[in-house]
């Protein structure tokens, strides 16, 4: 395998771009979901209610946000992947997989629940497959466009999902970082190939090996204990794959080699339950997923009963937006901000006011400090 190719795979990349005039925007559903509720849950005791104390938090977060991507990449197909609630093919292979988490709290469930609801009446697609993941449908579509000569941008959080980028099929990672919500540009990091390597140190062909090797704490997959991120990229870029580094285990020295020894088998099974699949049977086409509007009449009370009125006001401007027209204008009222741990998304300023003075229970009035004065009484 040689990394040294005198066309980078960000040049690569740009040329796969031109080769395709469709795309397809892929959406990791529970990802942003995630991401919508702790950033509002941390920015305000509860997250976002309705007057009459509706759970809207994940609701607000993930239209916005999904909407802010549509308008930059103008795609001309949107499907959402969300995971079931049944055992996968993983949880049968391995009781430990992700057997740590706790449950969903109960107003996250309740929120989800509307969001789907409110997706589907703007004819969002929602696509799912009993025993499988998100992750495998989002590669068993993207699979499906790349035989459709349609290019893939793929938004999640997960750094897994990383292994489905490549340059020659037009795959990338939109990926929602922590680092993207303190830059606040307005939209999330493209991962191409180069970009993955700069993230992780390994293409994204390794990154199966790569977490096979250190694990995932998120998803309780062990790797080889002792063996982290670092060791398992240098492994990696010596001898390329997880087998490669096996073949040639007499060539590693010290602890690394003890470490690799004793946890041969975690490695290999671990390496299983990374591995994102793209069969998931899914059973629709391509599209199915284009955009063609929504009937006003069906979104109109679903807005009504979240208390979303800035987007009942901006119902036309929608439903050009997602029938392949002009981008929706961004609500423009301010907004105190969300705390931010490393790996949530972010809302600006302008964003969480609108949602937060929908909020009529709470009866929450920021106050700007743009004087000494002001400052002073602040810290008094």
């Amino acid at each position: 395998m040689c990394y040294n190719n005198k066309q980078s795979e960000s040049e690569k990349f740009e040329i796969a771009v031109s080769d395709r005039s469709s795309t397809l925007l892929l959406v990791d559903g529970h990802s942003l979901a995630f991401r919508a509720y702790f950033a509002f849950a941390k920015s305000r005791d509860g997250g976002l209610r309705t007057s009459t104390g509706i759970p809207t938090s994940v609701c607000f977060g993930f239209l916005q946000s999904l909407l802010d991507v549509i308008a930059t990449e103008k795609p001309e197909y949107v499907a959402i992947a969300f995971d079931r609630p049944e055992p996968t093919f993983r949880h049968q292979a391995d009781p430990n997989y992700k057997a740590h988490r706790p449950e969903a709290p109960e107003d996250f469930i309740v929120d989800t629940i509307n969001l789907q609801q409110l997706l589907a009446a703007l004819n969002f697609a929602i696509v799912t497959a009993p025993g499988y993941e998100a992750d495998d449908v989002l590669a068993t579509l993207a699979r499906e466009a790349t035989e459709e000569n349609i290019r893939t941008r793929i938004l999640s959080g997960d750094k897994d999902l990383f292994q489905l980028v490549d340059s020659d099929k037009d795959v990338a990672i939109l990926y929602l970082s922590g680092a993207y919500g303190q830059r606040r540009t307005g939209k999330p990091t493209a991962y191409d190939p180069d970009k993955v390597r700069e993230k992780l140190g390994v293409t994204p062909e390794q990154v199966v090996d790569f977490k096979a090797l250190c694990g995932d704490k998120s998803d309780n997959i062990p790797g080889v204990t002792g063996i982290g991120e670092k060791t398992a990229a240098k492994l990696l870029n010596e001898y390329a794959t997880l087998q490669g580094i096996y073949d040639n285990i007499d060539n590693i020295k010290g602890a690394n080699r003890r470490k690799l020894e004793e946890g041969k088998e975690e490695a290999w099974r671990s390496r299983s339950l990374v591995q994102i699949v793209s069969d998931a049977p899914v059973d629709v086409n391509i599209e199915d997923f284009k955009l063609q509007g929504f009937d006003e009449t069906l979104v109109t009370p679903l807005l009504e009963k979240l208390e979303f009125k800035d987007y009942i006001k901006k119902l036309p401007k929608l439903q050009e937006q997602l029938s392949g027209g002009a981008p929706i204008a961004t609500p423009v009222e301010a907004t105190p901000e969300i705390a931010d741990d490393g790996d949530s998304w972010f809302f600006s300023a302008e964003d969480t006011q609108q949602a937060q003075q929908q909020q009529a229970k709470t009866q929450i009035r920021p106050q700007i400090i743009d004087t000494i004065a002001k400052l002073s009484t602040l810290v008094d």
